[in-house]
């Protein structure tokens, strides 16, 4: 999987950008946000990429940092919440926003994203408010580490639900999880799903 680009902008839009990376030009989807963060076309720039992999398609989304990446891939979890709509909370609000709403469960503030009603404002601060703590200035708290994010992304890209995946992935201790590679991990869960 693609975790990071480095190259020119060769085409800049509110909602993708066209990246060059040697000879190949990546289109990259983006928050209003990083549009906004992002240099001029022409420049060069590195992002962070989260690839999402489909039956029909494979789309790559670009972040300004890592911290942005891994709190994306939060709201990913919760069932219901597309890339689509993912991103127009990061269009909406930056990250450390997005951490202070759902910890502060603010729904109204939540439901102001285009594509998030009730029940699914709901749904987020029921799966996400105990999983982010404020103590962290760098990036979010997660209760997994980064490993164990990569691991759902590919449990989830090859096309387990939510709640298969915690099931599978229930079984392995965090010891595993520190020592083995991200490889061992993956097939240690399929073997539980």
């Amino acid at each position: 999987m693609i975790a990071r680009l480095w190259g020119r902008i060769i085409e800049k839009n509110p909602s993708y950008i066209i990246l060059r990376s040697g000879d190949i030009g990546f289109e990259i989807l983006i928050s209003a946000r990083t549009y906004q963060n992002l240099p001029p076309e022409g420049q060069d720039s590195v992002l962070d990429i989260y690839t999402h992999i489909r039956e029909d398609c494979i789309s790559l989304v670009g972040f300004i940092s890592l911290t942005e990446k891994l709190v994306f891939l939060k709201l990913l979890e919760v069932n219901g919440v597309s890339i689509k709509i993912a991103l127009s909370a990061f269009s909406l609000y930056d990250t450390a926003q997005i951490k202070k709403i759902i910890r502060g469960k603010e729904i109204d503030l939540l439901k102001r994203v285009p594509g998030i009603g009730k029940k699914l404002a709901e749904r987020i601060l029921l799966e996400l408010s105990e999983k982010f703590d404020g103590s962290d200035e760098i990036g979010p708290i997660l209760v997994e580490n980064k490993r164990l994010s990569e691991v759902k992304q590919a449990l989830r890209s090859l096309g387990y639900k939510n709640s298969e995946i915690e099931k599978a992935l229930k079984n392995i201790d965090a010891k595993q999880i520190e020592e083995n590679k991200i490889e061992d991990i993956l097939k240690s869960a399929l073997k539980e799903v």
